[in-house]
């Protein structure tokens, strides 16, 4: 046979399980513990991370509901400035258009009253102006009428 069984083969196969044993004492264990302290970490720092987003874009959302408010809300007080000087310009126009009627309608009656004026005017002066063709068609001379008016 080729390998034969002695103590020496037994005493090797002895030492080298005592050899894993410690080298997993000193070295695989404390690495192994050292790399799921990490792993541990790296879990801790990942799921914080997953709650500074989720928290982040909640706080997102939400200053953009509040900011779409605002724009809806500086659009209103905008459309009811609006409204307020388009009523402001018509209720101007109407008490102008009203006073404005009333300065026609004044200087209307002023000037049918001067032309009232006129035509007593006319009138007297039509008067002697047709009894003046009369007279003078006539013949009866015309100076009594012309010195009485």
């Amino acid at each position: 046979m080729l390998l034969e069984l002695n103590f020496t083969l037994i005493l090797f196969g002895a030492s080298f399980l005592v050899f894993i044993y410690l080298l997993n004492l000193t070295l695989f264990k404390p690495v192994g513990k050292i790399i799921q302290k990490r792993k541990e970490l790296i879990e801790g720092d990942y799921l914080e991370a997953k709650d500074f987003t989720e928290e982040a874009t909640g706080l997102l959302e939400s200053y953009t509901k509040q900011v779409k408010l605002a724009r809806q809300e500086a659009q209103n007080i905008i459309q009811e400035a609006i409204n307020q000087a388009q009523k402001s310009k018509q209720e101007k126009i109407n008490i102008l258009l009203v006073s404005l009627n009333k300065e026609k309608e004044e200087a209307l009656k002023q000037i049918k009253k001067e032309q009232e004026i006129a035509l007593k005017q006319l009138e007297g002066q039509i008067n002697l102006l047709t009894d003046l063709i009369t007279n003078k068609i006539l013949g009866t001379g015309g100076k009594t009428l012309v010195g009485s008016h």
